[in-house]
């Protein structure tokens, strides 16, 4: 009896020991060909490439491979060992790919071309391997067309979603059962991506990363400091290991910003955030017209560039962006005009009172073309589909689900700084937030200092808010500019504040010769406030010589009563 005893025992102990404990991200999703026409060199199937990081043989049998609403099942045994990949495609395919390694084939195996889910699912109903990717992955357009595979920049690290992927750069167009030909270490830590309200008393919280569910699950890694209080309940998705729900035992007021904080939180490979992530939200309400307003706007950029509009919230509310649309108005004469509007996100994404957001097809491109790697940059939107911008002259508005427009500007290239001889890549700025986007005096062309644009944060040629309300009547800030494009007192701001509107305003500039170079204003009726910008160009949009000059401001109203100011201002070049 003892004998056999120790001879079960025995046999319960191998058997243990040969047990698979798997653990999330052994086997990884690493490669993605789901465009193989025009094929570069590869047979022209599509297929997804799996491979084995762990240290151990892995037994797939009845794991389950989703692709979108698909679900693919792993019937039989199949052995993966440690650093071996191994292809899934269409039965038809086995034949051509099994050439390079090995493969398994599915009867109706299927990948549509963007915004796609993959997951592989073990026996154990547990979450191993997924990815969240779309055809605009690729690194470049061409490639996007087809014939070019998806990889895995570091496969040890698949945390990190988009940011560690991109277009095979393989003679043959991709790497199926090989290493990846963009192989590199990858070691980008995680970030908040954004926070929604879910209720009054829930938030959503969204990851940019894959994450260690024991952390983002954890109730004492997030508190809301105003209130020193943490989440009473926290509730996860399945198969999303990105996203958490908060559940607080307190009702979030409306016109009152909190501050979540989130910390010891890490991606699945443990990588924690380089920051303390601290961020504010609050309940949303309705944008009314200026609301939020157009502030910067690129519509002619340097190829393989993209379009993009920056859009600041200049009201003391939280504006979802959701409930908001954007579009062009085009004008073909003797055609009616002609609106098309488009959302600009599908599910809600908070701007916050006085910041920004910046909308384009592609933030990579935009980031690495402006130089903005240093800055935050969630504040950018990837809109699916961006108006169309024509390059000479176009309208664009911001409106509300019902079509009201909230703000609206004109934009033409004869509007940009008349000393460049390149507008290419160079975007326009709004100068002041009190004054309309439809004046065109309000624009101005981004500074060569900042690469000519500023998307996502405050703008080169702003100018400064507190100067905008001046005690004294009539203020010249500042007295001495330089209009040569630096981003560094470049526009002249000639300031007024008055007793009571209904004034009419001339504004000219004249040389020390007393010569007329500037008519600025010609009996313009006025708001008892307003700011008015000199850049420096004479009445045939030259820039002025450097010297003395001298701005007139006459004053009068119906009543007969005239105010005349003289002010002396530097032109230094």
């Amino acid at each position: 009896m003892k004998h056999i005893f120790c001879t079960l025992l025995i046999i319960f102990y191998l058997t243990a020991s040969q047990a698979q404990i798997i653990q999330e991200n052994d086997i990884v999703i690493n490669e993605i060909m789901a465009d193989p026409s025009p094929a570069v060199a590869l047979p022209e199937w599509e297929y997804i490439e799996l491979y084995n990081v762990s240290e151990n043989t892995i037994n797939i049998r009845d794991w389950i491979l989703i692709i979108g609403k698909k679900e693919y099942i792993f019937e039989n045994d199949i052995e993966i060992q440690s650093d071996e990949y191994l292809v899934l495609c269409h039965n038809n395919a086995v034949e051509d790919l099994s050439k390079f390694g090995n493969c398994h084939a599915f009867s109706s195996f299927q990948i549509t071309n963007s915004g796609l889910n993959i997951s592989l699912i073990d026996n154990n109903d547990k979450l191993i391997s997924s990815v969240n990717f779309d055809i605009s992955w690729h690194s470049t357009s061409y490639k996007e067309e087809g014939g070019w595979s998806l990889e895995q920049i570091d496969p040890f690290n698949p945390c990190v979603g988009k940011n560690n992927w991109g277009s095979s750069i393989s003679k043959n167009g991709g790497t199926p059962s090989m290493p990846n030909s963009i192989l590199n270490n990858n070691p980008i830590p995680p970030k908040l991506d954004h926070i929604n309200l879910d209720s009054t008393n829930c938030i959503e919280v969204f990851f940019n990363q894959n994450m260690n569910l024991s952390t983002i699950q954890n109730i004492d890694n997030y508190r809301i400091s105003e209130l020193d209080l943490k989440p009473q309940k926290i509730e996860s998705v399945k198969y999303k290991n990105n996203y958490v729900k908060l559940y607080f035992d307190f009702i979030f007021e409306e016109n009152k910003l909190y501050t979540l904080n989130i910390n010891n939180v890490t991606n699945c490979k443990d990588i924690p955030p380089e920051d303390e992530i601290l961020v504010q939200f609050g309940i949303p309400s309705s944008a009314n017209r200026n609301d939020v307003i157009i502030n910067e706007i690129l519509f002619n950029p340097i190829n393989p560039g993209v379009d993009y509009l920056e859009l600041y919230n200049r009201s003391d509310k939280v504006i979802d962006l959701k409930e908001l649309t954007f579009g062009t108005i085009k004008i073909s004469f003797p055609n009616p005009a002609d609106t098309t509007l488009k959302d600009i996100i599908n599910e809600s994404r908070y701007l916050l009172p006085h910041s920004y957001t910046l909308l384009s097809t592609d933030s990579e491109i935009v980031k690495y073309q402006y130089n903005i790697k240093d800055k935050d940059d969630n504040n950018f939107i990837e809109v699916i589909s961006f108006p169309s911008l024509p390059n000479t002259e176009g309208r664009v508005v911001i409106c509300d689900k019902a079509s009201t427009i909230i703000d609206e500007m004109y934009y033409s290239e004869k509007m940009h700084y008349e000393l460049l001889t390149v507008t290419q890549g160079v975007s326009l700025e709004r100068i002041s937030f009190g004054k309309s986007s439809l004046d065109k005096s309000n624009w101005h062309s981004a500074s060569f200092n900042y690469n000519y644009g500023t998307p996502g944060y405050k703008n080169s040629m702003a100018a400064d808010s507190k100067n905008e309300i001046s005690e004294n009547e009539i203020d010249i800030i500042p007295e001495i500019f330089s209009p040569n494009g630096d981003a560094y007192d470049d526009i002249c701001s000639i300031y007024y504040n008055l007793d009571k509107n209904g004034y009419s305003i001339n504004i000219k500039v004249f040389n020390s010769n007393g010569l007329l170079v500037r008519n600025l204003l010609n009996n313009n009726l006025t708001n008892s406030q307003d700011v008015i910008y000199w850049d420096g160009c004479d009445d045939n949009n030259r820039i002025v010589e450097a010297g003395i000059y001298i701005i007139m401001i006459e004053i009068f109203d119906l009543e007969g009563n005239v105010k005349r100011f003289k002010k002396v201002v530097t032109v230094a070049i």
